[in-house]
């Protein structure tokens, strides 16, 4: 008796990006999506690697949530001398709009290099977040506030209930949560871990929440 041997179909290869989601931390309603590399950054922020990512990622996030809007995390190490031009063409062959996408930029990286970057996003017409450092660096006058069109912060542990109130918390924390309700802008929390934590998250003035919380509830 013979014995055909049939090939072991390969493995496939893990995708070179993470999508998470973002809800409102008032209602729970998923809010917006954000992507996160698995990739050397260096790789695959080259034109064609960057709209094979963002292609893959619009697709899969339209099964998820087809109404929501994707941020793309633009990882500090590659934010000198990154052509704007390649991020804005590289999204449009990608099928991706203005509405429908944002970038997201490290603010170290920007206190460090200049706002040339999310400035030049912001004159294509492209939303332009800001992944705050927990120091809050950044001057957040006008300029500032003019280019972002949402804030990310890393969620406090144990938030006092009073940061967003104007005799609250004078803290970096304190200021940037009050400059961000100021101008209108979307506040973030990352890292929400529970419902409760939301709660409080939402009273102390964020408007939007990832991490734990917002993975259960699109399940």
């Amino acid at each position: 008796m013979n014995v055909i041997p049939f090939p072991r179909a390969a493995a496939p290869e893990p995708l070179a990006f993470s999508i998470g989601a973002r809800v409102d931390l008032r209602i729970g309603a998923t809010a917006a999506g954000v992507v996160r590399l698995r990739a050397p950054a260096h790789e695959a922020f080259g034109y064609s690697n960057l709209a094979r990512l963002l292609r893959g990622a619009r697709m899969a996030w339209r099964e998820r949530a087809p109404h929501a809007a994707l941020a793309l995390i633009v990882p500090g190490e590659v934010h000198t001398g990154l052509d704007v031009d390649l991020l804005s063409d590289a999204a449009i062959e990608a099928g991706c709009t203005r509405r429908s996408l944002s970038f997201e930029l490290d603010e170290r990286e920007i206190v460090t290099n200049g706002p040339g970057l999310a400035e030049d996003l912001r004159a294509r017409g492209w939303g332009v977040n800001l992944r705050g450092d927990p120091d809050c660096p950044l001057p957040f006058g006008a300029h500032a506030r003019a280019l972002y069109s949402e804030v990310v912060l890393a969620a406090p542990e144990s938030p006092g209930p009073y940061l967003a109130l104007q005799d609250g918390d004078r803290s970096p924390l304190g200021r940037r949560i009050l400059a961000t309700q100021a101008a209108g802008i979307i506040l973030t929390a990352e890292g929400v871990r529970s419902a409760s934590h939301a709660r409080v998250l939402a009273i102390a003035g964020f408007d939007r929440g990832s991490g734990p919380f917002a993975e259960a509830s699109l399940r």
